[in-house]
């Protein structure tokens, strides 16, 4: 389907994430030209329609921080702690994350893409970590365009002991980035970013730019470095933090004062025994929440398993409060577990006026899960069964900017059993290279 199409999702279960529409246990949603343009009951118009009947409509997921590059090597640390991980991808010369050719970088991404996408995810905060050179930086983007999906390119610095083309430093290539891509507008599917940890002159050329900054920040050394670029106007609501594993108290209210974003990433975090979810602390300060995956190679991508993980990590805070004495902790609700699934992620992507709710005006990014299955079935509370008994096999239809790429609950215009092929190979000449075959399907961390 083409995107100027008109399209009506007719009879389904809407979850606008609109504060001031609503929700519909019957609805429509129209869509014109890759916008949504009405969200109603028994719309009539001239349309192609899709019968939502038994079905749950909402937004797309936005997952604010992922390494789709990373796709090949699913499950790889999948017993790792985080020195294991960080170590054996990044440190000395036979790290996992040097041997990337482009056309891994190719492959991981286009990959990874439709792997979200195939989950109901339409927008992911693609953090790049591997752009040794000009090419494996465009074999990302050729990726990400042609999967469909909306994406944010974090263009960030390759990390460990193997450095990139001296020709070719990170962040002086956002430059080119920006003149390949093009004035942006509201239909522009791939934005570019910067991303890093917190580095002065980073956050100067991001501000300076008008990006978003995406940076990882731990540990309780940054709240007197957050204070310091506050001062400089260095922080502000364009800035979307990721991890905050430890922050202290400066930092969170240096945060909470520019307007600053988060992202948790509670499956990988909590896998890797990194800390803490920052979760709470920032539910505290009012700061807005997202979702992120992290790496494929350490936990799940789709937003089913994250949603569950923070909702029930959440849940589990109130009796630990309770038995430590500690400052009283207020439940977190599904519904409020499905917000920073979809707007709250809107928000952490700096895409909010374009995508996360059901509103009229914003880009049609739409999923579809099915209720008429054993473990949906019967829906007495839709954000429930979406949060706590949903799976990837309840995506149905996935739409981005107007445009079915889901149906059904297929791909389509996708040869899978090529891509997964291709990322087999992928995976069986990174380990060569790295010379790690000894640990691969055993698990990193040897008994």
């Amino acid at each position: 389907m083409n995107s100027d199409a008109r399209l009506l999702l007719r009879g389904g279960i809407v979850l606008t994430m609109d504060e001031n529409l609503g929700d519909h246990e019957r609805g429509d949603v129209l869509i014109e030209d890759g916008r949504i343009i009405e969200v109603g009951q028994d719309l009539t118009t001239d349309a192609q329609v899709l019968d939502c009947a038994g079905k749950i409509v909402l937004p797309g997921f936005v997952n604010s921080h992922h390494h789709m590059f990373q796709t090949a090597l699913r499950s790889y640390w999948a017993d790792a702690l985080d020195l294991d991980y960080f170590m054996q991808s990044r440190a000395g010369a036979d790290a996992l994350f040097h041997q990337y050719t482009p056309e891994d970088v190719y492959w991981g991404q286009f990959g990874g893409a439709l792997q979200n996408l195939a989950a109901g995810t339409t927008t992911v905060v693609d953090t790049s970590q591997c752009s040794y050179t000009p090419e494996h930086t465009d074999a990302a983007l050729e990726a990400i365009r042609r999967s469909g999906i909306r994406c944010v390119f974090s263009f960030s610095p390759s990390f460990g002991d193997h450095e990139p083309d001296p020709s070719y430093a990170h962040p002086d290539d956002i430059h080119r980035l920006i003149e390949n891509a093009g004035p942006a507008d509201d239909g522009t599917l791939v934005r570019v970013a910067l991303g890093y940890h917190v580095d002065e002159d980073l956050f100067e050329l991001a501000r300076d730019l008008g990006l978003p900054m995406f940076a990882h920040v731990n540990d309780t050394s940054w709240g007197y470095v957050l204070e310091q670029f506050e001062k400089e106007g260095l922080l502000g609501p364009w800035v979307t933090y990721i991890h905050c594993l430890g922050l202290e108290e400066a930092a969170w209210r240096a945060i909470e004062r520019t307007g600053g974003k988060v992202s948790v990433s509670t499956c990988a975090e909590q896998s890797l025994a990194m800390g803490e979810p920052a979760l709470q602390a920032a539910l505290r300060h009012g700061i807005s929440t997202s979702f992120g995956t992290d790496t494929v190679g350490i936990a799940p991508v789709d937003f089913f398993s994250q949603m569950r993980a923070a909702f029930h990590w959440q849940r589990s805070r109130i009796r630990a409060a309770i038995q430590s004495n500690s400052a009283e902790v207020q439940p977190i609700s599904v519904r409020e577990i499905l917000r920073i699934a979809t707007l709250g992620g809107a928000e952490g992507a700096h895409l909010d006026h374009l995508v996360g709710s059901l509103t009229p005006g914003k880009r049609a990014d739409v999923i579809a899960l099915n209720a008429r299955a054993l473990n949906a079935a019967p829906v007495n509370h839709a954000p429930g069964a979406v949060v706590q008994h949903m799976d990837t096999s309840n995506v149905d239809t996935v739409i981005v900017d107007g445009r079915i790429v889901k149906r059904d609950g297929r791909l389509l215009g996708v040869d899978v059993e090529e891509v997964m092929q291709q990322l087999e190979r992928s995976a069986a000449g990174l380990v060569t290279r790295s010379r790690a075959t000894d640990i691969l399907f055993t698990g990193c961390r040897q008994q």
